[in-house]
């Protein structure tokens, strides 16, 4: 059985985004219920978390001048993450949400 996900698969933008976008979408809900960190915050943290895992994973070390390449790279994954939610899972909400038209706002009033 070959593993979907290596650390050189998250090691890439595409792969480190959808691990993000994945993980994201399974623990928010759950991490709601504790603690109530922003989405945003959570999506760049682990984007930094795996960014930096995959770079850990090649190089062995992390010296100073890596630091911002991965803070850049993590901001990177992050917005790709946020991006691709948009695409995917935020239309399947809208589309299962029952939009109201004109003539129903005009009752409410």
């Amino acid at each position: 059985m070959e593993l979907e996900y290596t650390w050189q698969v998250l090691g890439t933008g595409a792969g480190g985004a959808a691990a993000v976008l994945l993980i994201t979408q399974y623990a928010k809900m759950p991490l709601d219920k504790v603690w109530k960190i922003p989405t945003r915050l959570l999506v760049f943290l682990l984007s930094a978390v795996i960014v930096t895992g995959a770079h850990l994973y090649y190089d062995g070390a992390l010296g100073w001048q890596d630091v911002l390449l991965l803070l850049v790279n993590a901001v990177i994954v992050a917005l790709t993450a946020m991006g691709g939610y948009e695409m995917t899972f935020a239309k399947l909400e809208q589309a299962a949400t029952p939009a109201r038209d004109e003539e129903d706002l005009g009752r409410d009033a």
